[in-house]
């Protein structure tokens, strides 16, 4: 029987591929990293390697490398596993005898699974994997046919469970709850942090971090840390802190939180930064507690999850719809339980239970769940969401005049925010800054110059364009380019309502598109809503994701 390593640092990609092998009758062993994987070939020489190009700590290049100079796997199988087609990569692999790569954005399992009958025999005899049965979960004909694994209260039990004894500490609590009262006097936030030596020490430690260094010299004391970056500052590093280390530590499916720790420090970040001074300290605790739930499925429902996502594979349903018909409770619905055994106040918890009740993409709750949504998606468009294909979509003006009261608030620097987030992160996670960089890894930037004809109904604090400056330069403009505009660009993306937007219809983006007196530009049209009627030019609805939008502008070259 065949031996197949699946090699990737996301349990969501690792553990269904691996399932599926196993159930196809392959044999399998999986590492979560470079040196995970290179540790087990001490133990066992596979026939074929599935191999992650971006990870943290050892990349899947210099894997590559690593097997090429051993004797025992100089000649063995790789298929790469990348979220673009970089040409370099492409060249260097193909030069350490690479026999096939697998793009992360059109990827499933059948595929994965016919690459593999590719390069070794098929299992017990069979004579090809046509028709293979994915994981180890049974077919399902329809949704009666879905396993239910646990209920409501068996869930919310595990998680009561899972959180024993990891209360907020005293001081923390009344931090958050300073920080959430309109009446808080923050004057009294240096005296309640000193009351805890060791809080005192860490919020220090992040004082005199490169995020917050100052021309005054070591910060020593905790009332010289409120005057020198601000009573804010000093009230979100507490508070991060405070929550980070309530949360139980993963269970051991090789999940690591790191990236939700900072997806949710982005959006806390983005949320103290768009609400109104009183509402501030507020906004920064309800963007770092909104992802816990996820946070908690993955490290305390491991196997059960695992399970969710194999079948979220198959059948294309919404995870949210699996969670709840086969453990009785979505992520976003446990997330209460986590707040409420944590001690939050309801000024924090009901706008979290408020967004994931509406969806992010759904527009009700109050100001502050609204805020919330807006940030959330903000942080995905700039390469801080949980994963590399968290959804991103643009934003009408409404909704962010009904977050912020403004319909275009403005823009942060991407490259800065991401470095404070980093920093902040291995601050809490206790690793140097260095390790954790590629946690944050985003898709080289492109020479191509881009036009984005934008619909006037969306806000310019738009997550597209923030998922596009960091992949090549751009020109945002309310409206298609004239010939001569078109001549300077190497590619054309409309983001409309709908495509029948006035301005923004087929009939406008043919007549843009082929503006340029070559070729005509490439086109990506990213749209709300396709409405009836015969379409050439397929849009694509948004949401999308970072690597969706990696292979448009890689084809452009």
């Amino acid at each position: 029987m065949s031996l197949v390593m699946v090699v990737d640092d996301m349990a969501v990609v690792r553990e269904p591929i691996a399932a599926s092998l196993r159930a196809s009758g392959y044999q399998t062993v999986s590492a979560g990293g470079g040196l995970e994987a290179l540790t087990a070939l001490q133990i066992a020489i596979p026939d074929l390697i599935l191999l992650d190009l971006s990870m943290p700590g050892m990349d899947g290049m210099t894997v590559l490398r690593a097997l090429r100079k051993s004797s025992t796997t100089a000649h063995t199988p790789v298929i790469l596993l990348t979220a673009s087609a970089d040409k370099g990569d492409v060249v260097q692999a193909s030069r350490l005898g690479v026999r096939d790569y697998v793009l992360k954005s059109r990827f499933s399992l059948p595929e994965m699974l016919a690459r593999v009958g590719k390069y070794l025999c098929p299992p017990n005899g069979a004579t090809a994997l046509s028709t293979p049965v994915v994981a180890s979960v049974p077919k399902i004909a329809k949704t009666s046919d879905i396993p239910r694994l646990l209920d409501r209260k068996q869930c919310i039990e595990r998680a009561k469970q899972a959180l024993q004894a990891r209360t907020l500490s005293g001081v923390v609590a009344q931090v958050i709850s300073l920080a959430a009262s309109p009446r808080g006097d923050l004057s009294q936030l240096a005296g309640l942090i000193a009351r805890d030596p060791l809080l005192s020490a860490r919020v220090l430690q992040a004082a005199n971090s490169a995020n917050y260094t100052s021309t005054r010299g070591v910060i020593s004391t905790i009332p010289e840390a409120v005057r020198n970056i601000g009573c804010s500052a000093v009230r979100g590093i507490a508070a991060a802190m405070g929550v980070f280390d309530a949360m139980p530590p993963s269970d051991g499916d090789g999940f690591n939180p790191i990236r939700c720790w900072e997806h949710s420090l982005a959006v806390a970040t983005l949320c103290e930064r768009l609400a109104p001074e009183a509402e501030r300290g507020s906004a920064y605790l309800i963007g770092l507690c909104h992802d816990l739930g996820e946070i908690l499925f993955h490290t305390h429902f491991s196997a059960e999850y695992q399970q969710v996502l194999e079948i979220e594979q198959t059948t294309g349903k919404a995870r949210a719809e699996l969670e709840r018909t086969m453990l009785g409770i979505t992520h976003g619905e446990l997330v209460q339980t986590i707040l409420e055994c944590l001690g939050l106040p309801d000024v924090i918890r009901a706008p979290i239970v408020e967004y994931h009740a509406d969806g992010f993409l759904g527009r009700g709750g109050g100001t502050l769940s609204r805020l919330l949504r807006v940030a959330d998606l903000y942080a995905n468009g700039m390469s801080m969401g949980t994963s590399q294909y968290s959804a991103i979509a643009p934003i009408a003006r409404v909704d962010t005049r009904a977050a912020t009261g403004r319909d275009h608030p403005p823009r942060p620097d991407a490259i800065t925010l991401r470095g404070e987030i980093l920093a902040l992160t291995a601050l809490l996670a206790r690793f140097p800054a260095h390790t954790g960089a590629q946690f944050m890894a985003v898709p080289p930037r492109r020479p191509g110059r881009l036009w984005l004809a934008r619909d006037s109904y969306l806000s310019s604090f738009d997550p597209v364009l923030a998922a596009l400056e960091s992949l090549a330069e751009v020109t945002v403009r309310d409206g298609l380019p004239t010939a001569r505009e078109a001549a300077e660009h190497s590619a054309l993306v409309v983001v409309a309502r709908s495509t029948s937007a006035k301005g923004f219809t087929e009939t406008d983006l043919k007549n843009a598109s082929t503006l340029a007196n070559a070729s005509p530009l490439p086109l990506l049209w990213l749209t709300g809503r396709a409405d009836p009627g015969a379409i050439a030019i397929p849009p694509i609805l948004w949401p999308v994701s970072l690597p969706k939008l990696a292979e448009f502008v890689a084809a452009i070259e």
